[in-house]
């Protein structure tokens, strides 16, 4: 019977300290991101005879980085298309429009400093280059297919 008393005390013992509530904690974690996306094609055509500007597409940069962060916009032909043929010197001149900026020249990287967040939509940015016409060129390039490649970088600073 002692032993049936004594089994009966600790089940009303630990009862009585049993807790009366309980704790978690949850997390959950959010990496630093910082990303573009475009609409742009691997190859866009300009018209250069019908045409001095040609809409390239949309660049959209999404950051949820507290701190400093660039666009860095090049040009491998320093902001100039040239000919695809051996032996042709020629080069067709361009300026890009970013955004609502124009005429920037590629001859050297261009950068853009942002500081933030942005928006969950991210900042959208059209991307055009903009020429002369043929017609209007002071001295003609030869018959060729003209050519560059633009790109558009977002990185930490």
């Amino acid at each position: 019977m002692k032993k049936y008393f004594f089994a009966a005390f600790l089940v009303l013992a630990s009862s009585a300290f049993a807790a009366n509530s309980v704790s978690t904690i949850i997390q959950g974690v959010v990496p630093e991101m910082l990303t573009i996306t475009t609409n742009m094609t691997p190859t866009t055509s300009v018209d250069v005879f019908n045409s001095s500007s040609t809409l390239l597409g949309y660049i959209n940069v999404f950051s949820n980085r507290a701190g400093k962060w660039t666009i860095t916009v090049t040009s491998t032909n320093s902001g100039s298309m040239k000919g695809i043929t051996p032996g042709n010197a020629d080069s067709y001149p361009y300026t890009l429009k970013f955004g609502t900026t124009s005429n920037i020249s590629l001859t050297t990287p261009y950068v853009i400093e942002m500081s933030g967040k942005t928006t969950t939509e991210g900042s959208a940015y059209s991307l055009t280059v903009e020429f002369q016409n043929y017609w209007n060129l002071k001295t003609p390039v030869s018959p060729d297919t003209y050519r560059d490649t633009i790109t558009v970088t977002i990185a930490a600073a």
